[in-house]
């Protein structure tokens, strides 16, 4: 258990307190920088270096607007990066600890670089001599340790609650019976050998993941070659398409359809041995999207209601649903179809 005694309510509030800051307090920190470079914008260069190569030669340049944004964009990374370890808690409460403290002094340290870049080129005429500002850099560095290793040891969260909502429950159980009206509509449509769609999202966090998976990307790569940043649009496109889809279930077996296109989890039903509905913790999967994660396979939209199927040798197949009773319904369906021997050969 974490160190702090909380009921849920408490804990979703803590957390969500801790969540507020780490996406503010870096944002906030890139608009500063940013708000000091054009401050001394009329001391710097009409373009700033902003790339050197293997020999410390300048390859690369921006006007200082683009530098006032890159701090403002590279806040931004941290404050998408640091609320990724209180996700994480649902899989060790001491790696979410550490990633939160990671993340702050990530955020920190890129800011602190791209102001070391300005700073270090300020009254300079042109870019023949810039470099990094040591000093700058170096408190920088200091102070991003500082601010990790603060947020590590003041995060302090409690287990993640793992018990099956009151709804959820009385969900199974009508599942599990034949005279519930739920179950003889599953029944009644596997009769009829229906199709069941189901479209299922992240909703406004496809845009945050997509985004910020793909400005990680492109940032971390720029520095190595800058062509190589448009690497971040093809991760970003790539998450997008995972971030939503379509769950269908009909005659034939089970599939999702990525990004409403992209077949994956297909099943046969003679693979299939039931269904249920649970609520679950989507760091418990893996994270988000498409995962595999030990004898787990699923599409993951977020924490919350979801379809699990067993199949196999101890395998589950997890879908994320849109609500409790959809879940149910397709529950229903699935059980009928595995269990009325209406599988085409």
């Amino acid at each position: 258990m974490g160190e702090q005694a909380r009921s849920a309510d408490a804990e979703r509030i803590y957390n969500k307190r801790w969540l507020i800051a780490l996406i503010v307090g870096p944002l906030l920190l890139g608009v500063l920088a940013a708000a000091w470079i054009l401050t001394v914008a009329d001391r710097l260069p009409a373009e700033l270096a902003s790339h050197w190569n293997g020999r410390n030669e300048v390859d690369g340049w921006m006007s200082v607007a683009g530098a006032a944004w890159m701090a403002v964009a590279m806040g931004a990374l941290g404050a998408l990066i640091a609320p990724m370890g209180i996700l994480f808690r649902a899989q060790s409460l001491l790696f979410a600890r550490i990633g939160v403290g990671f993340g702050l002094a990530f955020g920190v340290g890129m800011v602190a670089l791209s102001v070391a870049m300005v700073a270090g080129q300020i009254d300079l005429v042109d870019t023949s001599q810039a470099d990094l500002s040591g000093p700058v850099m170096a408190a920088g560095v200091g102070l991003a340790f500082v601010v990790g290793l603060v947020g590590m040891f003041l995060y302090k969260p409690d287990e993640v609650d793992r018990t099956q909502s009151s709804e959820v429950i009385a969900t199974n159980e009508a599942a599990a019976s034949d005279r519930s009206p739920v179950v003889q509509a599953g029944v009644s449509r596997a009769a009829r050998n229906e199709t069941m769609r189901i479209k299922v999202s992240m909703g406004k966090l496809a845009w945050l993941l997509s985004l910020g998976l793909g400005g990680i990307v492109a940032v971390s790569t720029y520095f190595i070659f800058p062509v190589l940043g448009l690497l971040g649009l093809v991760v970003a496109a790539i998450t997008w398409v995972f971030c939503s889809g379509t769950m269908v279930i009909g005659p034939e077996g089970h599939k999702v359809l990525a990004g409403g296109f992209w077949k994956v989890m297909p099943l046969e039903w003679k693979e299939v041995r039931g269904a249920s509905v649970e609520d679950i913790t989507a760091m418990d999967y893996g994270g988000w999207g498409y995962r595999m994660n030990g004898g787990s396979i699923g599409f993951i939209m977020g924490s919350g209601p979801a379809l699990i199927m067993e199949a196999g040798f101890h395998q589950k197949f997890v879908v994320s649903m849109p609500d409790v009773a959809t879940a149910g319904e397709a529950a229903a369906l699935v059980n009928a179809y595995v269990h009325s021997g209406k599988v085409k050969s």
